[in-house]
């Protein structure tokens, strides 16, 4: 038997139920949506995790599709989805909590008596590593940009070599074109914040192995990027012996290893001059900012020879505003 919260699973069987995290002034309970499928036979646990960011809707959808596509019966081991994570943030449909704009994927493992997203992502993370052996952790770009689904998985300090092998073989197995490989211990935060709080690096550090699935834009249902992750986590769940059946890749994979974000120094309407998954010359125009009278103020060229991850879609643009995200793989 499966009991993650109260919410108890035979072997055999797939349940659906609510983890309680939290109240409201009016007297609303906050909640996080749980679905186990619990096999047969003996197996791993996948955990999919979703909507750490409230505006990140491709793996919910994803997600809850695998699984009720997947039968118990057919299964080994178990998977383990929680849709909507960070319940508060979904209810606004932004990134960040309204209740004490803290950005939930930077407070793992959390605290008990902490402010409210500290002790979801307490809560959360006991269960999950009292669970878990794999977890896949759901993300988008922003609402404000525009990329092809990719992963990410992250080499941490005090971690196991053979975890952060699989973890790297398990990204790999997810099956998608672009996949980038994120030293922790040589990168600086590519934003401001903690590294050492996202869940998919405490759940390497705790011996699971996590990666990231970006998987498109935010704010929005994207049904080709959806059927990517749903492809994705079958793949997955081949690699590893869950299910019977034959993944399907890309074509070819490539990795990258130095991600950077590009940004404005000038402001107006920014015009996008490349797109997600195309390879850069150095200096060649990535975008161009003209102001209201349609004058050109700033070009901004790429750095080097890169690869483009992610562009802005959101055509207005200030001072410092994130115009896309480069990688190389050096």
């Amino acid at each position: 038997m499966i009991e993650i919260g109260g919410v108890k699973s035979q072997k055999g069987e797939r349940v659906t139920g609510f983890l309680e995290v939290g109240k409201m002034a009016n007297g609303c309970t906050l909640k996080i949506p749980l679905i186990i499928v619990n096999g047969k036979e003996e197996g791993p646990t996948l955990w999919l995790n979703g909507a750490v960011h409230g505006d990140e809707i491709n793996g919910i959808v994803a997600m809850r599709k695998v699984a009720f596509d997947i039968e118990p019966s057919g299964l080994k081991g178990s998977l383990i989805c929680t849709p909507v994570c960070n319940p508060v943030a979904f209810q606004a449909r932004f990134k960040l909590s309204n209740f004490d704009h803290l950005d939930l994927d930077q407070q793992f493992p959390g605290n008990p008596k902490g402010l409210l997203s500290l002790r979801i992502a307490y809560f959360l993370f006991e269960q999950i590593k009292n669970r878990a052996d794999y977890l896949i952790n759901f993300h988008t770009a922003g609402r404000y940009y525009s990329c092809n689904p990719y992963t990410v998985f992250k080499i941490v300090s005090n971690a196991n070599k053979e975890v952060l092998q699989e973890m790297e073989n398990v990204a790999k197995a997810f099956g998608v074109y672009l996949n980038c490989k994120v030293d922790h211990t040589k990168t600086s935060c590519e934003l401001p914040g903690s590294l050492n709080g996202a869940l998919d690096v405490n759940c390497t550090r705790n011996g699971i192995v996590a990666f990231m699935a970006e998987v498109g834009s935010g704010g929005r249902l994207e049904q080709e990027n959806i059927e990517i992750s749903y492809q994705g986590i079958k793949n997955v769940m081949y690699y590893l012996n869950m299910i019977p059946g034959e993944p399907k890749f890309a074509k070819e994979q490539i990795i990258i290893k130095k991600r950077e974000f590009i940004w404005c120094n000038e402001a107006g309407i920014v015009f996008i001059h490349v797109k997600p998954y195309e390879f850069v010359k150095e200096g060649s125009v990535l975008a161009n900012i003209t102001d209201f009278f349609g004058n050109t103020v700033e070009d901004i060229k790429a750095p080097r020879d890169c690869f483009v991850i992610a562009v802005r879609v959101d055509p207005v643009v200030s001072t410092g505003d994130r115009i896309g995200l480069i990688g190389s793989p050096d």
